[in-house]
Parts: structure tokens; C-alpha cells; sequence
């Protein structure tokens, strides 16, 4: 046994070596690769104004980010400050090894007044926080303008309702003037990130109808309820029944979706301010339009609340540091240019590149979002729904028969 424990500790360093062979005054700041340069020059800002820290901004991709943290924290060999998902907060403080940061933060003169209240749930577990939000997004609808004109759609009204958006999918699933495929909407209904990308695009259809996966104390299952079914049904049916979302939606993701409309075959997905950005790099040809998520007649709109946030480990070894660290990184000024949709502190909306138009509907967007429920459970019960929604698209039962069995499984879940 004591052999084993040696081989398993000697793996953990192992992988853990890049934060060890940082130097004991190194502060070690893991960011993600796309804002690495960002990182780097933010750093270098930091440490002219704080000549006694030396920061070392390390790289991570997205995939198996949150199973790297987790090794991280279980070893006690960490990193100093860590960007993650919002999402996966609150799970990565179930295990006792996150820093509570409120008290630490507001000494470091941390405004939470200006920082989106939903966010601040995303970091915050047994009335604790584990996390500072920095970046926020929304999910809106893009759509491709020309394809409403070629469909005989007026590309300033895009659908508001549930019956305007389903009228809308029909209208501009057609063969276009070009003799190509066109379809109207793209539903997520697989792809590797899962079971994310479709919880993220399918979950706010059961909010918007009263609905959800569990109820408003996150103890109650209410995913076969009739709202949640209904909504469920609404979803699935577009590929199903009207077939108005295009052949490869059950291995569609986020990507699939954003290629499929950049090459004209889909005219409308959900996104967020990131994918117009890359739209109109590889498809400038395309007239993008924005609007709020269409919602049920008479009722709301909804949304989940994405973003990420810094965590610092209890074990990180220059705690003090990272908590300076992570303050200087509130500012609202720096949120803006660091993140790659909005900051969370929103105050930092007002600069220059978020006054395009085009993000109007993202900024609203984010008055309706929710965070996803706080509990260390959600990652297990997320699976589940995603794999009753990807046995109702496949129609291997009905939607009712998919989320009952869901149901039962949650209830299990919940119970343990």
C-alpha cells in the first residue's frame, strides 16, 4: 500500500511540475490560451506597481481544465490564481479547497456593488464566495439577415414570440436562389462538450415556459413537469417533427452550429457576442442581425448566466499576493479588455468595443440570465438531462417517457 501511495504521489507531481518548478516567490496565475498574451501583458502591469511579486502566467486549454484543477487542489501543490467556468465553481468549492475571498477582497478595495448580482451567485456556496467574477455572457439570437430577405422575411422583425420564431424556422427552411440547403434554426444536440452546449441552449426553453430541471429551492425535480415537458418538446420537435434544424444535429455543438451558419446552411442560432466576432471573420459577406431569444406568448424571456471567474486555492502558496492579484484584475477598465465577451463588473460595458449595435441584444440579454443552480450536484445532473434529451431527438421514447426516467435519476442523485 505505502509503494502505491509513493507512485500515485510521485504521478500527482509529475503533472503538477510546471507550478513547481516556479521559483517559492513566483506567483503562479493559470489562464486560459486564448487570453494568454492578455495575461501576460497584465502581469507585467501588476508587477511595476507591485515590485516585491513575481507572477507567471501558465496556459490551460478548456478541455479537462476542471479534472486538472481538481488534481491540483487534492495534492496541495497549486497554483496561486485560477480562471475557471462559472459553472464549475461551486463544484470545486464543494471539495473545501477553495479560498473564501469576500472579506479578503472588499479589505482589498473590490467593488461588488458593480459587479452583475447573478455572477456573484455563480461563485457563492453555502453563503460563502469562492470566486470573483470577471466575465459575463448571454446567450441572443443571431441570424442571417439575407436569408430572411430571400425567405420574404423582414430582417427588422425578427421573431419575439414562440409562434413568430417557429413561423420564421419554417419560412426559412427552403433550397435558397443559390441551390442550397437552408435550414432554419440550429439545435445543439451533441458534439464533445457535452453535456454544456445543449443544457446551455435548450435549459432556458424550459425557464422561459415556467419549467426548469429543478425547482426554485434546487431540491425539487421538476423536469417532467408539464411546463419543462412542453418546452423540452418544443426544442426536440425542431429537429424531429418540423425538421426545420439540419441532418447533423445530434453531433452539432457550439461550433458545428457557428460553421453551419457561416456557410449559409443554418439562418439562425443561439450565440454569444464571441461567435459574431468570429462570424464576421470568416464570413464577412453575411449580414448579421441580433435580437433577444424569441419566448412564449405572454410570457419572459431566459437565459444562463456563462462566464468565468478567478478562484485561489487554500493551499496556494502566495495567498496574499493572489488576492492582490485577483483585486487589481476587478477593475472594470481591465474585465474589458481581458475577457472575450463582457466583464463582470459593469461598469466596464461602457468601453469603446461594447457600443456596437450589434451587442444590443447580448446587453439584454444579461438582464434575463440565470446562473446555473448552486449545487455540487449539477455537473451528474446535467449528464442525465443530456442523455434523455439525446434519446428524445433520436425518438427512441417520447419526451414525457425521456424526462420521467430523467426524473427518477435526479431524484437519486439528490438523495445520495
Amino acid at each position: 500500500m505505502k509503494r502505491k501511495t509513493r507512485i500515485l504521489a510521485a504521478g500527482l507531481a509529475l503533472m503538477l511540475s510546471h507550478a513547481t518548478c516556479a521559483s517559492a516567490a513566483d506567483l503562479v496565475w493559470w489562464t486560459m490560451n486564448w487570453n494568454e498574451q492578455k495575461a501576460k501583458d497584465f502581469a507585467a502591469e501588476f508587477m511595476k506597481e507591485n515590485p516585491g511579486i513575481n507572477v507567471r502566467v501558465e496556459a490551460n486549454v478548456a478541455g479537462g481544465l476542471q479534472s486538472r484543477i481538481l488534481v491540483a487542489l487534492q495534492s496541495g501543490s497549486t497554483p496561486d490564481l485560477i480562471d475557471v467556468q462559472n459553472g464549475v465553481n461551486i463544484p470545486l468549492a464543494e471539495t473545501g479547497k477553495l479560498e473564501p475571498l469576500r472579506d479578503h477582497l472588499t479589505a482589498a478595495g473590490v467593488d461588488f456593488d458593480d459587479v452583475l448580482p447573478a455572477s456573484l451567485d455563480t461563485a457563492t456556496f453555502n453563503g460563502e464566495l469562492y470566486g470573483l467574477p470577471f466575465q459575463a455572457e448571454a446567450h441572443a439570437l443571431i441570424y442571417n439577415r439575407g436569408a430572411y430577405k430571400e425567405a420574404g422575411l423582414d430582417p427588422d422583425k425578427p421573431p419575439q414570440t414562440w409562434t413568430e420564431f417557429l413561423d420564421s424556422a419554417k419560412a426559412l427552411t427552403r433550397t435558397n436562389s443559390a441551390g442550397q440547403k437552408v435550414y432554419g434554426y440550429g439545435v445543439s444536440g451533441g458534439g464533445a462538450d457535452q453535456p454544456g452546449n445543449a443544457l446551455f441552449r435548450s435549459l432556458p426553453f424550459m425557464w422561459m415556459n415556467g419549467g426548469g430541471i429543478l425547482g426554485p429551492d434546487n431540491k425539487e425535480v421538476t423536469i417532467n413537469s408539464p411546463e419543462s415537458v412542453e418546452a423540452v418538446k418544443f426544442y426536440v420537435d425542431l429537429f424531429t417533427t418540423l425538421k426545420v434544424s439540419p441532418p447533423s444535429t445530434l453531433e452539432n455543438d457550439s461550433n458545428a452550429l457557428r460553421r453551419l451558419f457561416q456557410v449559409g446552411n443554418v439562418a439562425m442560432i443561439p450565440g454569444a457576442t464571441s461567435d459574431i466576432e468570429r462570424i464576421r471573420e470568416a464570413a464577412p459577406e453575411i449580414e448579421l442581425g441580433v435580437a433577444p431569444l424569441p419566448h412564449p406568448d405572454g410570457k419572459e424571456t431566459a437565459v444562463i448566466l456563462g462566464g468565468w471567474n478567478f478562484i485561489i486555492p487554500k493551499d496556494a502558496p502566495n495567498k496574499e499576493a493572489a488576492i492582490k492579484l485577483a483585486a487589481f484584475m476587478s477593475n472594470a477598465g481591465r474585465q474589458a479588455t481581458y475577457t472575450t465577451t463582457f466583464p463582470a463588473a459593469m461598469s466596464g460595458l461602457k468601453a469603446e468595443r461594447f457600443n456596437d449595435p450589434l451587442m444590443d441584444a447580448h446587453k439584454t440579454m444579461l438582464r434575463h440570465a440565470r446562473p446555473q443552480p448552486a449545487i455540487p450536484q449539477w455537473g451528474q445532473i446535467g449528464q442525465i438531462y443530456y442523455n434523455y434529451l439525446q434519446e428524445s431527438l433520436l425518438e427512441g421514447s417520447t419526451v414525457q417517457e425521456a424526462m420521467d426516467a430523467a426524473a427518477e435519476e435526479i431524484k437519486s442523485v439528490l438523495s445520495q
